[in-house]
């Protein structure tokens, strides 16, 4: 984990000691969609899908200007809230935070819209989930996902709109405790993404 941001980290200034312009700032945002299924692991029958998916995020951004072109590395903590019915009859709710590192690509177009794209880099933080008797007994730790989309700025204000997609499947393992059944609440980072910031 050391060595991820390790990398990140030198990589974000050798782009900046190139940059004829760099801005700071800080956003917020909501995201919509986020998949995910619930599985029994010994026969791998899909029990439940996400429904009602809603999360928020916060955090910095920097963009970094090269004439038409720019390079927007973000750091955001972000949570998400995920419904699931399980066994159509018991309602639980999974809680999923997460540290997302995006490293998005772009364009400016009529000296106006941003449009960009680029990979997200994601390490999880803490999953809980409400139903009754389960222990957590695994977390995929690290995830990696894509982001599309295009925004604009107002003054100090900055505007964004984006899709993000899993490239992978991010797993989290449960018990329960009495019975010692075995399930795993599989997910993916497909989501819509809104957000407004301020630059510094």
């Amino acid at each position: 984990m050391k060595r991820y941001f390790l990398v990140l980290f030198l990589l974000f200034f050798s782009i900046v000691s190139f940059a004829q312009q760099v801005e700071f700032g800080a956003k917020a945002g909501m995201a919509f969609g986020y998949k995910g299924n619930l599985k029994r692991t010994i026969t791998n029958i899909k029990e439940s899908k996400a429904t009602d998916n809603i999360g928020w995020h916060a955090g910095l951004f920097s963009r970094i200007k090269m004439e038409r072109w720019f390079i927007q590395p973000e750091i955001y903590f972000s949570s998400m809230k995920t419904n699931f019915d399980y066994n159509y009859s018991t309602e639980f709710t999974a809680h999923s935070n997460r540290l997302d590192i995006p490293l998005l690509f772009g364009s400016n177009f009529l000296q106006v819209i941003r449009l960009y794209a680029g990979p997200v880099f994601s390490t999880s933080l803490n999953e809980d989930i409400s139903l009754r008797g389960i222990k957590k007994t695994k977390t995929d730790d690290f995830s990696l996902a894509g982001q599309v989309g295009g925004g604009f700025d107002l003054a100090k204000l900055t505007f964004d709109v984006r899709y993000e997609f899993g490239f992978n499947e991010s797993e989290t393992k449960f018990i329960k405790k009495h019975t010692g059944e075995e399930f795993k609440l599989e997910k993916r980072q497909n989501s819509l993404v809104l957000s407004v910031g301020y630059k510094f």
